[in-house]
């Protein structure tokens, strides 16, 4: 039941970005061809094993990349980025910040910067 949901959910959202459930059906495929063809079966009940074989298949089909593996990159670098990363680095300098004074202090405002360009320059790799 809530398998379904959330596939509906991802769905309408990559409905959104012009994504048709042929184009998601078509990348299935090609994942299960590539598996067949290593004599590998799908896992999909262990995460981990799944992850591991979906990063070597995009890892095998890099100059393939297309719209829908760039938009989840961009999905995934902003959510972890932007709501989870950058915060948190925030959160703790500021924490630290009135404890130092001097060549620290200004490392330590250095910091976030740091991270929010590393971020810019991960979007813009992507």
């Amino acid at each position: 039941m809530i398998s379904a949901i959330k596939e509906r959910l991802v769905l309408r959202t990559l409905k959104k970005f012009g994504i048709t459930e042929e184009v998601i059906e078509q990348k299935k495929a090609e994942f299960l061809g590539w598996l067949a063809e290593r004599g590998k079966t799908p896992h999909w009940s262990d995460f981990s094993e799944f992850a591991r074989d979906w990063n070597a298949f995009l890892m095998d089909t890099k100059g393939e990349t297309n719209i829908v593996d760039w938009i989840i990159g961009i999905i995934i670098a902003a959510i972890l980025g932007v709501g989870v990363a950058l915060p948190v680095v925030i959160d703790t300098v500021n924490n630290v910040m009135p404890n130092v004074s001097g060549i620290t202090a200004t490392v330590l405002g250095v910091i976030p910067v740091a991270v929010a360009i590393t971020l810019l320059l991960i979007f813009l790799g992507r």
